[in-house]
């Protein structure tokens, strides 16, 4: 490489793209999936534009494998109807706790990582608007036994 300069000029010669170096990385479709539900549960935006931006290796790899960004959201198991990164219209703090309760009594899940990619909009709002998940669900009175994922 010490001929050619600089490990671009380098990839250059030999007729490789820079821009394609590391594309793919090691991101096999449950790498890819694992990548996307930890993004939705950490409260990235999950917009295609900005991903593609963000992280464009991995905006590639869910193309390729899954056909395309929104399927390979839905592949991942999150549901695309609850994610607008927006806060529920018409809820307040009463209204999450009872949605917390309902689905206690419902015997759903509450584990965090699930209820978020279950209604990414209502786990983000709640643990927002009460510091933590954890928090919410002492807060909905269940004695905090629940995992918060």
């Amino acid at each position: 490489m010490s001929e050619y300069g600089s490990r671009k000029t380098a990839l250059l010669y030999a007729g490789v793209s820079v821009r394609d170096v590391g594309r793919f990385r090691d991101l096999s479709p449950e790498r890819i999936k694992q990548q996307l539900r930890r993004l939705c549960t950490t409260g990235y935006d999950l917009g295609a534009e900005i991903n593609q931006d963000r992280d464009r290796a991995l905006y590639d790899a869910a193309r390729q494998h899954f056909g395309g960004w929104r399927d390979a959201l839905a592949a991942a198991g999150i549901n695309l109807a609850n994610v607008t990164h927006r806060k529920p219209n018409n809820v307040d703090r009463e209204a999450m706790l009872l949605w917390i309760r309902n689905r206690h009594s419902a015997e759903q899940t509450l584990i965090y990582t699930e209820v978020c990619l279950e209604n990414r909009d209502y786990a983000l709002a709640i643990r927002s608007e009460f510091g933590s998940w954890a928090k919410a669900i002492e807060e909905a009175t269940l004695n905090g036994n629940v995992d918060e994922g």
